[in-house]
C-alpha cells in the first residue's frame, strides 16, 4: 500500500485555518506559506517559508526585509521578493 503524502491538501487546510482563526493564531511559517501560495501556484511552499523564517527570525521581519535580502540564496526570485516586500508597503499606506 502506498504511503500517504502528509502534504496532500495542505493548501486547503492552511486556507481553512486562515478563514477560521486569521493570521494571529497561526505559526509564522504557516502565515508566510499562505502568502507564498499567491506567487508559487503549484509547488509546496512550506520548505521555503521555513527557510525564510530561519533566516529572518519571524514573519514580520521577512516582510520588512529588503528585496535583495529576500533574494539572497533562499529560493526567492525577484517576483516573489517584490510580492513579499510589497505587502508591508501596501498595508502601511492603506
Amino acid at each position: 500500500m502506498p504511503k500517504k503524502n502528509p502534504h496532500e491538501n495542505r493548501r486547503a487546510r492552511v486556507r481553512e485555518r486562515v478563514e477560521k482563526i486569521g493570521f494571529e493564531g497561526m505559526a509564522d511559517h504557516e502565515a508566510l506559506e499562505y502568502l507564498l501560495f499567491y506567487v508559487i501556484p503549484r509547488c509546496d511552499t512550506n520548505p521555503l517559508a521555513h527557510r525564510l523564517i530561519d533566516r529572518f527570525g519571524r514573519f514580520s521581519a521577512g516582510l520588512d526585509a529588503r528585496e535583495d535580502a529576500l533574494q539572497n540564496g533562499q529560493g526567492v526570485g525577484l517576483r516573489k521578493a517584490q510580492f513579499l516586500h510589497g505587502i508591508t508597503r501596501a498595508t502601511c499606506t492603506l
